[in-house]
């Protein structure tokens, strides 16, 4: 079984498990923007914490946890997720100003042109060599699998003539009922 396109919570991955033993799940993790999955955290027992880690890089990928200088942070330490190798995408059709700021020259490849794609997601790496992610370094929500910025909604309604002051955010009045 392979949950894909939004964080497996814990209690979800141990109820497959103990009612289907014999199938493993399969946690991916991936932005479209990288031919989709680029990490897998293969699990055959329940997990034990709370949290589910994505796994390790897929082949020919490379992943990178950096801070706000681009450097590599240490092992556990948050930092954002970069992306490199052979499934990163070349950018967005028609809005270069957006592929300038995601897709960057990868300062750690050897072959020219190579790009990073910055995923604005917040990881770190456990001591296993999986990663753990922790949410995102910005306002963008993932709801019902579509990401939106909610910067973007914040800043259409403060268009509207009768409209002072917004704030957008993601509620969740029930588990499991986000909107």
């Amino acid at each position: 079984m392979v949950p894909t396109g939004e964080a497996l919570p814990a209690e979800t991955a141990r109820r497959w498990l103990l009612a289907w033993p014999a199938i493993p799940l399969v946690n991916a993790y991936g932005p479209t923007e990288c031919s989709d999955d680029v990490t897998h955290a293969f699990l055959s027992s329940p997990p034990a914490s709370s949290v589910v880690p994505i796994g390790r890089p897929v082949c020919n990928t490379r992943l990178y946890v950096l801070d706000s200088l681009l450097r590599p942070c240490p092992l556990g330490i948050p930092g954002e997720l970069f992306v490199a190798g052979t499934g990163v995408g070349r950018g967005y059709l028609f809005d270069s100003s957006r592929t300038a700021v995601s897709f960057i020259p990868d300062p750690f490849a050897s072959s020219p042109g190579a790009r990073l794609y910055r995923t604005g997601d917040r990881v770190r790496w456990l001591p296993d060599g999986s990663l753990d992610f922790l949410g995102r370094i910005d306002f963008q929500v993932k709801l019902r699998g579509f990401r939106i910025e909610l910067g973007e909604i914040e800043a259409s309604l403060r268009q509207l003539p009768a409209v002072r002051d917004v704030v957008v955010l993601v509620r969740q009045d029930s588990p499991g009922d986000a909107r």
